[in-house]
C-alpha cells in the first residue's frame, strides 16, 4: 500500500501518494483515483435543491470512467481491468475539457513494455484532484440565443416576461450545470421616440447585458446579484439579480430577474422571469416606446477536444405582457 502524502478532495475518496523505492502498489492505490474519476464522468449526485453543498455535487453524465476496478494480487495493465492508460486516458480527458494543464508523465500514455514511475502515478492522482477541484468550470463554453421575444407597444408600468427550458430529466439537468453550463436572459430597447425616458431603458438593458444562472450563482455586468445558482431554487420564484441604474429622475425603474425550478427533488425545467418596472418619476411619465427585446440565453459547457457533450434543453418563450 502507498504510504506517501495524502490527496484529499471534499467528497471525493483521500488517495495516498506513492513512495519511490519503498512501497508496493495495491488494489487500493489504483482504485481510490478510479473511483474519483468515476465521481466526476458518471451521472450527476441525486441531490435536491434549495441549498448549495459543494462536497455533495459532482457527476457529468459522461458515461462514467473507462476502466474497470483493479483487484488484490493481479497486474497493474496497460488497459482492460486495473488499466493504468485507460485511467490516464480518462484524465486527459477531463484535464481538457477543464483546460487544466496535464502533469508530466500523465500526458504519454504508458504501454505493456513501460515502467511506471512514482512521479507518473503521484500526478495522475495531482491532476485527479486538480479536475476535482474546478468540477465546475470548463475550459471553454459557448454562448447562444436560444430565442427571442419582441414588444413594440407602447408601456409606462410594468412588463413581464418568462421562459422555461425544459431538459430530459433531472440528471441531465444537474449534469449541465455541473459541467458549467448556464441559462439566463439579455434585453434590448430600439428606435421609438426620442426622448430621455426611452434612453435610460436602452443604457440600462445594455449595461446589464447578460444575466447568467450558474450551478451556485447568478452573474451580470451590473446590477446586484442575490448570489443564487441553479442549486438554491425552488419552486417558487426568487430574485436573483435586480438593476436599478437609472439617473434622476429614473433612479426608481429597474429590472428584475428572477428563477425557479418546477420541483426540488426532480427538476426538469429550469423558469426565468424578467420583470420591468417603469416607475413614476414625479416630473414626466413618458411612455418607453420602440422595439423591445428580451433573449433567452444559454452558456454551453464546449467539448474543447475531451468528448464529452451535455444536453441541450428545450425553450418555451412566453409573451412579454404588462402595460
Amino acid at each position: 500500500m502507498a504510504s506517501g502524502s495524502t490527496i484529499t478532495l471534499s467528497g471525493g475518496t483521500t488517495m495516498t501518494q506513492v513512495v519511490a523505492g519503498t512501497d508496493l502498489i495495491d488494489a487500493d492505490d489504483f482504485n481510490n483515483a478510479r473511483t474519483n474519476v468515476n465521481a466526476l464522468m458518471a451521472g450527476a449526485q441525486d441531490v435536491t435543491t434549495g441549498t448549495f453543498t459543494a462536497a455533495s455535487t459532482y457527476g457529468w453524465g459522461q458515461g462514467g470512467v473507462g476502466v474497470s476496478s483493479a483487484v488484490v494480487g493481479a497486474l497493474v495493465v496497460d488497459d482492460g481491468a486495473g488499466g493504468f492508460k485507460d485511467l490516464q486516458d480518462d484524465v486527459q480527458a477531463m484535464c481538457a475539457f477543464l483546460g487544466q494543464s496535464v502533469r508530466s508523465g500523465v500526458e504519454s500514455d504508458v504501454d505493456e513494455t513501460d515502467t511506471i514511475l512514482a512521479a507518473t502515478w503521484n500526478n495522475l492522482m495531482l491532476n485527479i484532484k486538480d479536475c476535482w477541484d474546478g468540477r465546475f468550470v470548463p475550459n471553454s463554453r459557448t454562448a447562444a440565443t436560444d430565442a427571442s421575444v419582441t414588444r413594440t407597444s407602447a408601456w409606462t408600468n410594468t412588463l413581464t416576461q418568462q421562459t422555461d427550458w425544459t431538459f430530459a430529466s433531472e440528471g441531465a439537468t444537474r449534469e449541465f450545470f455541473n459541467g458549467g453550463g448556464a441559462l439566463g436572459v439579455s434585453a434590448s430597447r430600439s428606435g421609438g421616440t426620442s426622448h430621455t425616458q426611452n434612453t435610460q431603458w436602452t443604457n440600462k438593458l445594455s449595461a446589464l447585458s447578460d444575466v447568467w444562472l450558474y450551478h451556485n450563482t447568478t452573474t451580470a455586468s451590473a446590477g446586484t446579484s442575490a448570489g443564487l445558482g441553479f442549486y438554491e431554487l425552488t419552486t417558487a420564484f426568487q430574485q436573483i439579480n435586480i438593476y436599478y441604474g437609472g439617473a434622476s429622475p429614473y433612479t426608481s425603474d429597474y429590472i428584475q430577474v428572477l428563477a425557479k425550478v418546477n420541483s426540488t427533488t426532480n427538476p426538469t425545467v429550469v423558469s426565468i422571469q424578467t420583470k420591468l418596472l417603469d416607475d413614476g418619476d414625479n416630473v414626466l411619465d413618458q411612455n418607453v416606446d420602440g422595439t423591445l427585446t428580451i433573449n433567452a440565453r444559454r452558456h454551453q459547457p464546449d467539448a474543447s477536444g475531451s468528448g464529452f457533450s451535455f444536453a441541450v434543453p428545450t425553450d418555451s418563450t412566453g409573451a412579454i405582457s404588462g402595460s
